[in-house]
């Protein structure tokens, strides 16, 4: 192996080199005190670089799911409300359709009684074109106008009631995979075994007509089917509302430990990058020196 010939010029690269080296790490420092972050571009740690991007990565998704059990929370808890009042319709129904079966009414008392019904029933169909934010909670994937519509007589009564929404489903992603159904249909939760509709439709004309023995034997059956139909359908919104909970409350614990990692991975620790900042100075100064010594003194006064 031959020697290398050593130069002036060869001394002077090789100080300044040296020199710009040390300056860099000194940079790098300080950029890491500046931002706080120990990963500033991916030529700093390409390993911690692709850790965080991909660590970012899932963080935003579940952000994302989290947003949308958001989204969704509203349209199950007014549907929830609107079912209840229902519910609640229908048990006073119960109770004027008992009283009216009473053979002791004369029709006077059955005619009041229809009127009280026919106020029921409009008041339910005002909690079954029940809206959130704009749009409708019953019309299955049409939220944008009533899913039902009234057909009325000369006297404003209601004969008719039309369900002109469909009986699609609307799907929220809540994890990779993962899907749940976040409405529910009126054509489910009010005419899938028993019409509510056309039940107290047929119970005021039962009382109009003083057809007490339809009251008995057929509209109070078909009454607690009625209810028997809305409480599942409260049971399924329930459910998917418990499932959501649950479902926010594990991605907000990963969240956490996502945000720890890339804390972990990205964040600068302050002290120990203030003292390796102390040390790369001094190294820097102590560089300058051993280039002051080997460098011509015409040379560094050149540089000074």
């Amino acid at each position: 192996m031959g020697n290398i010939r050593v130069t002036q010029s060869l001394i002077i690269l090789r100080s300044l080199y040296n020199l710009q080296t040390q300056m860099r790490e000194i940079m790098g420092l300080q950029e890491q005190l500046a931002t706080g972050q120990k990963v500033n571009s991916p030529s700093d740690d390409p390993v911690n670089a692709r850790r965080a991007i991909d660590t970012r990565t899932v963080i935003q998704k579940n952000e994302q799911y989290l947003d949308n059990i958001s989204s969704v929370g509203p349209q199950l808890e007014e549907s929830s409300a609107s079912m209840l009042a229902i519910v609640s319709a229908l048990q006073r129904v119960q109770e004027l359709t008992i009283q009216a079966a009473n053979d002791t009414n004369v029709q006077q008392q059955l005619d009041q009684i229809a009127i009280e019904i026919n106020q029921l029933l409009e008041g339910v169909l005002v909690q079954a074109n029940h809206e959130t934010n704009g749009r409708y909670v019953f019309g299955g994937t049409r939220t944008m106008a009533p899913p039902y519509v009234a057909t009325r007589n000369a006297n404003g009564d209601i004969t008719a009631i039309s369900y002109v929404g469909n009986d699609e489903h609307i799907y929220v992603a809540i994890s990779d995979g993962i899907d749940v159904v976040a409405n529910e249909t009126g054509a489910d939760a009010f005419q899938s075994t028993q019409d509510i509709f056309q039940l107290l439709i047929d119970i005021r004309d039962d009382m109009v007509a003083g057809d007490q023995n339809s009251l008995r034997d057929v509209r109070l059956d078909e009454l607690d089917v009625t209810q028997d139909q809305l409480l599942v359908s409260m049971a399924r919104v329930g459910s998917v509302q418990n499932r959501l909970e649950r479902a926010a409350s594990d991605i907000e614990d990963f969240m956490i430990q996502y945000q720890k990692l890339l804390s972990d991975t990205l964040d600068a620790d302050f002290g120990d990058v203030v003292v390796k900042l102390n040390a790369q100075s001094n190294a820097y100064q102590a560089a300058l020196n051993a280039a002051a010594r080997v460098i011509q003194p015409s040379l560094l006064d050149y540089v000074r």
